[in-house]
């Protein structure tokens, strides 16, 4: 990824998120402030060409729409590009960011499973900044924590291969459908979920398998579960938005988890390695090693996936059969 302008390293993790599951030939950012100015500018191209874009693009959409976050095709110009699409971030009191994402024919039109992933990715982030915007989170486990995701989402069913037999969403499908964009049709979800898919089901035999969870975006969760039909074992995949809990207190309290074990769990939960945790918390590996060990008996799990989803409060989903 290419950032022309330094900005919030906040702000531009959450955008390299989002790229690494729907690439763009050309992308822009920036953080809409309570003025309704423009800054922290940040994407693929420099100059001052994108900033104005930008600028056209954000009075545009907001004539269309006075409030709200909004997922729409892009209403300028698209120059060189084939297919545009515009998020705005904001909630019902406040406009927060904008992002554009531009494809040339090369890259391709946006997929159905694609605009969904971006619909998640909305909603998550609106009311991240929404947060951020009216109260500041602090430097500690409650910024790092993930929590359950939200009930429905979008539910896909693949064979073998991993392409896609089976393809439903609930209220995401809404979303889509207003984009305003001719989307193509998906054999295959995008790549970064493909390899979350295939990590999870790589165990997996060909008459049985295990659910699965995984966290391979700050806005999604997925969700893999065996599904057994006429023609043989079939992946159900579930995909969600992620949302962040206040804080941790809930499962210290019912686990009886300690402060430092907290810490643990979540720069665990954030997808640190032993070392990194060692050293944001100046203890050795070992140390590290024996906090998990105690909060895998304390939860009566037997690895750490399982210690995460009782943590988390994440219910096993039981397998499933296709008529």
């Amino acid at each position: 990824m290419n950032i022309v302008e330094k900005g919030d390293p906040g702000l531009i993790s959450i955008v390299s998120a989002i790229l690494g599951v729907v690439p763009a030939s050309r992308w822009t950012f920036a953080k809409v402030e309570p003025n309704g100015d423009l800054a922290s500018l940040f994407g693929s191209d420099g100059g001052s060409a994108p900033f104005e874009d930008l600028m056209d693009e954000y009075k545009r959409q907001r004539t269309k729409a006075a409030r709200g976050p909004r997922i729409t095709e892009t209403l300028g110009p698209l120059h060189e590009f084939s297919s545009g699409i515009t998020l705005l971030f904001a909630d019902t009191r406040a406009n927060f960011g904008i992002l554009t994402l531009l494809r040339t024919v090369d890259l391709g039109p946006f997929t159905s499973p694609e605009i969904s992933m971006l619909a998640f990715a909305l909603d998550a982030v609106s009311d991240r900044l929404s947060a951020l915007r009216l109260q500041p989170l602090p430097n500690d486990i409650s910024a790092a924590a993930v929590g359950e995701p939200e009930p429905n989402g979008a539910f896909y069913v693949l064979d073998r291969d991993l392409q896609i037999v089976l393809a439903w969403s609930s209220r995401e499908q809404r979303r889509v459908s207003l984009t305003g964009l001719k989307t193509r049709i998906a054999e295959r979800l995008p790549r970064v979920l493909e390899e979350t898919v295939r990590e999870l089901t790589s165990a997996w035999s060909i008459d049985e398998g295990e659910p699965g969870m995984s966290h391979p975006a700050p806005f999604l969760v997925v969700k893999t579960q065996p599904m057994s039909g006429p023609a043989g074992l079939f992946i159900g995949v579930h995909i969600d938005r992620f949302q962040e809990p206040n804080s941790l207190t809930g499962a210290a309290a019912q686990f009886h988890i300690s402060p430092r074990e907290v810490q643990v769990l979540a720069l665990l939960l954030d997808g640190n390695h032993l070392d990194t945790i060692a050293g944001r918390l100046h203890i050795t590996s070992s140390t590290v090693q024996d906090h998990i060990k105690s909060m895998l008996d304390k939860t009566e799990s037997r690895n750490r996936s399982e210690l995460i989803a009782r943590v988390l409060g994440w219910q096993s989903l039981p397998t499933a059969r296709m008529a």
